[in-house]
């Protein structure tokens, strides 16, 4: 029981991505004379304001948070494991100035810097993704060099680099496995990361563009009808909580599962 309890984040992340992604396929049909109608039925999650079915929405608009934060997720990955393996080789003098860069964007609110890049270049997907890449890339260059600077002390890698082993064959043959296997136990919680803030800046205005259904721009609307009719906010709200905490729990299996080996 214990075990099929474990599985349960991976398989809602399974299912809810194939679900959301066969109903790019199907049209969303307009009744007004359903508008904000309650949960009943068919319609689990009951009708938005333009009368158009919420669970079939959701599932449309998350397809898209889910495929810009998958983007996001594996160009953050590249670039760190890119930048963070090469960075450690780097002298003293280059390293430690790009060091204290890289605790400069750490240090600094990436809600901010979203709001600055949106007075600058105005809403839209490059907005969003600068913003994506500004607060989710950082923090994982970190753990890479980290991760490289603890290999580059070990004895075998020593003597490579004694033996004169070129740079490029240190991170290809030493450096960059360890590396990709932090970055692939911690890719759900990026992807996760990834997710909350599309549907953070898109809410606040400064994402997605008006026009694409998103999950930010889902919950904007039910936030508009709160009282009324709360169940367009929880019906697109609870799916994204629900992804988000699954990819943390599968997170935390993957790290137990690298403890072991």
């Amino acid at each position: 029981m214990q075990r099929q309890l474990r599985n349960v984040p991976a398989a809602w992340i399974v299912l809810w991505s194939i679900a959301a992604a066969s109903m790019q396929l199907t049209t969303l049909s307009h009744e007004l004379v359903n508008r904000l109608l309650p949960p009943a039925g068919a319609h689990l999650f009951g009708f938005d304001a333009f009368g158009r079915d919420l669970l079939m929405l959701t599932l449309r608009a998350s397809f898209v948070s889910i495929l810009f934060a998958s983007f996001a997720t594996a160009l953050s990955c590249i670039l760190a494991l890119g930048i963070g393996c090469a960075v450690a080789l780097l002298p003293n003098r280059i390293r430690f100035p790009f060091l204290r860069l890289l605790e400069a964007f750490l240090a600094f609110p990436s809600l901010l810097f979203s709001l600055l890049l949106a007075a600058v270049l105005g809403p839209g997907w490059t907005t969003l993704s600068a913003a994506l890449l500004i607060g989710i890339a950082p923090g994982m260059v970190r753990l890479v060099y980290v991760r490289s600077r603890e290999l580059l002390a070990e004895d075998y890698i020593v003597a490579a680099k004694s033996l004169g082993a070129p740079p490029l064959s240190i991170i290809r043959r030493h450096l960059f496995p360890a590396a990709a296997s932090l970055c692939a136990v911690k890719t759900p919680n990026l992807f996760a990361q990834a997710l909350i803030a599309e549907a953070t800046l898109t809410f606040l205005g400064i994402g997605a563009p008006y026009a694409q259904d998103t999950w930010g721009s889902l919950l904007a609307q039910g936030k508009e009808y709160l009282i009324e009719a709360p169940h367009v906010a929880l019906g697109s709200g609870l799916p994204l909580v629900l992804t988000a905490l699954s990819l943390q729990l599968l997170t935390q299996k993957l790290s137990g599962y690298r403890a072991q080996v």
